[in-house]
């Protein structure tokens, strides 16, 4: 992922992105094979990220053959045409959105029941917090899909982020394209326009 100037991206900031997601994709390439792809719930705490997948997944095998991977976090939020921010300009049509991209090594992949019901305890505490419902653990009600899944640990090493909330243009720019967005409303330009706002306003 390019880092442009243009979009400074602060280390707090994807922090609190990612922690506030709750889907991921992973990317994962077998030794002489095509990069594999799977797109995942997870539990980011600190510097790993753990997963669950089912065992027949592709990118499951491709982490049990080569240890390194992508872990991609990202949020789509709108399309604007060039002129919401230039009448003839046709390159400032662009994508608005927020990215993160860890590079990653595998420190932890099992198949044991045991292993896969921590991991999904953890995940569940985490995506349902407050939630009642019956323990994960294996025996009869849980065990035969646990024996189906397997689960891995990664261990960040490198971090590329990219947060292109708004065009990289003065601020009185931005706020007009936000509301642009809002006389537009297509499904999700409400949601852009308040992410171009919450971003001005930091």
């Amino acid at each position: 992922m390019y880092r442009s100037p243009k979009y400074p991206t602060p280390p707090d900031q994807v922090e609190e992105f990612v922690s506030s997601m709750l889907h991921g994709t992973v990317i994962a390439c077998p030794p002489g094979g095509f990069p594999q792809v799977s797109i995942l719930p997870y539990v980011k705490t600190g510097a790993e990220i753990e997963l669950h997948f089912v065992q027949a997944d592709p990118t499951f095998a491709a982490l049990r053959e080569n240890p390194r991977c992508t872990f991609l976090v990202s949020d789509f939020l709108a399309f604007t045409p060039h002129d919401f921010v230039d009448p003839v300009d046709a390159g400032r049509a662009t994508l608005h959105f927020r990215a993160a991209a860890f590079e990653c090594e595998v420190v932890f992949i099992s198949t044991d029941p045991a292993d896969v019901a921590g991991a999904l305890s953890r995940l569940l505490a985490h995506h349902e917090p407050g939630r009642s419902y019956e323990p994960v653990a294996v025996g009869e009600h849980y065990g035969p899909r646990l024996r189906m899944l397997g689960t891995a640990r990664l261990a960040v090493r490198e971090t590329h982020a990219k947060f292109k909330v708004g065009p990289a243009a003065t601020p009185e720019v931005k706020r007009g394209v936000a509301e642009r967005l809002r006389e537009r409303g297509e499904p999700g330009d409400a949601r852009a326009a308040d992410q171009i706002e919450s971003y001005l306003s930091r």
